[in-house]
């Protein structure tokens, strides 16, 4: 169920503080859970990738001839292939991912990006052939990190919130080395389990068939069984 920071407060406080109102706003302890629930948000968004945190990301090419282009902050991994438009075709051109270790797979002229960078000072698409022109635009997908949750009327990313409502409250018993932390957590993991299932349902048995899967070993036109 679709909840905000609120609400998810005020049943953190439900059993914590067994009191049916959340904290005030801004108050010290307020403060603490919103960490816990970010934490919260946080294992969740890395222990898999979840369709809801798919972005769909169109930057033009400014520099003339430029073989690097920037991701945003939040990228994580691509999700699909990258496609080129504007390169004087009517279709447009599709690059692959490739990991750096394998490109000495690949000759000088086939099309493939790699990602370059870290989180620290971000990550980056580097194209092979760097032949990109100034006006071109990019179609790219990408898995990206949730925004962090600041206010109470935000909305938690994640299908099952409840999720992240047993995660803080494990976070805040611990703390108060309280030992039921261990059951709230053990809740807590059994929800991630539970979405993590209904999310390989969701990519893998539903009439659209699988989704996208970069391959380190395809080649531009390369085609099993017929080359």
């Amino acid at each position: 169920m679709r909840k905000t920071v609120s609400e998810v407060m005020t049943q953190i406080s439900s059993t914590v503080n067994q009191e049916a109102t959340a904290p005030t706003t801004g108050d010290a302890e307020f403060n603490l859970w919103l960490q816990y629930l970010n934490r919260s948000q946080d294992e969740w968004s890395e222990a898999y990738d979840w369709e809801g945190s798919r972005v769909h990301y169109n930057p033009d090419i400014d520099e003339a001839q430029t073989s690097l282009v920037t991701l945003p902050h939040n990228f994580t991994k691509l999700a699909g292939p990258v496609l080129l438009y504007g390169q004087g075709t009517a279709d447009p051109i599709e690059y692959n991912y490739v990991l750096d270790e394998n490109t000495s797979m690949y000759s000088s002229l086939d099309k493939y990006v790699t990602v370059r960078g870290d989180i620290a000072i971000g990550k980056s698409l580097y194209f092979n052939p760097g032949t990109l022109a100034s006006g071109a635009s990019l179609y790219v997908q990408y898995f990206s990190t949730p925004t962090s949750l600041t206010t109470t009327t935000q909305y938690l990313t994640m299908e099952d919130s409840q999720f992240a409502v047993d995660r803080t409250i494990a976070y805040i018993l611990e703390a108060r080395s309280d030992p039921r932390f261990q059951i709230m957590e053990s809740k807590a993991r059994d929800r991630l389990v539970t979405m993590v299932d209904n999310a390989n349902d969701e990519h893998f048995s539903s009439y659209a068939a699988t989704s996208y899967i970069p391959s380190t070993l395809r080649r531009q036109g390369f085609r099993i069984g017929r080359n």
